[in-house]
């Protein structure tokens, strides 16, 4: 089985937790790049990636490895305001996932349960495995790993 784990990742958090899951899965890896410049100062970005996210726009991204090639896709964000990030939205929608495992996690201040709900809908041929919600203090504390485990037994 082939397993491809891919995530977008503005500071690193959801990949850290993406390169864990690869790790543990012995999986190949792909970074979504945004190809919308999402820096600047803080205040400011946090308000248009969270009004990008909020709106459910899309965005160019940029990726290495094409998902069709794959059995199980496992899908990373980090949570805005509430949503997906938007270049995760994007791959999600540009792609094909038809009769592929899938799965998400994300990283978040918070709960990120309508986004997986809305990720689920952008794949809709597809079977989901399991939903990992890593909340941004785990990543840092290294708690996040105790997650990982029991998330990829799923796979």
């Amino acid at each position: 089985m082939k397993i491809l784990v891919a995530c977008y990742s503005r500071t690193g958090t959801t990949k850290t937790v993406g390169e864990a899951i690869a790790k543990e899965l012995k999986a190949d890896s792909d970074e979504i790049i945004d190809l919308k410049k999402r820096t600047g100062l803080r205040p400011v970005r946090w308000l248009i990636a969270g009004g990008d996210a909020k709106r459910g726009k899309l965005t160019k991204i940029r990726t290495k490895k094409k998902p069709e090639s794959y059995d199980t896709i496992i899908v990373g964000t980090p949570i805005w305001g509430g949503r997906m990030a938007p270049a995760v939205r994007t791959y999600l929608t540009i792609h094909d996932f038809s009769g592929k495992k899938v799965g998400f996690f994300s990283t978040a201040g918070g709960n990120a349960e309508k986004a997986f709900v809305e990720m689920k809908t952008l794949v809709p041929k597809s079977k989901l495995v399991e939903n990992l919600g890593v909340i941004s203090q785990e990543v840092e504390s290294g708690a996040y790993k105790d997650k990982v485990k029991p998330f990829v037994k799923k796979f």
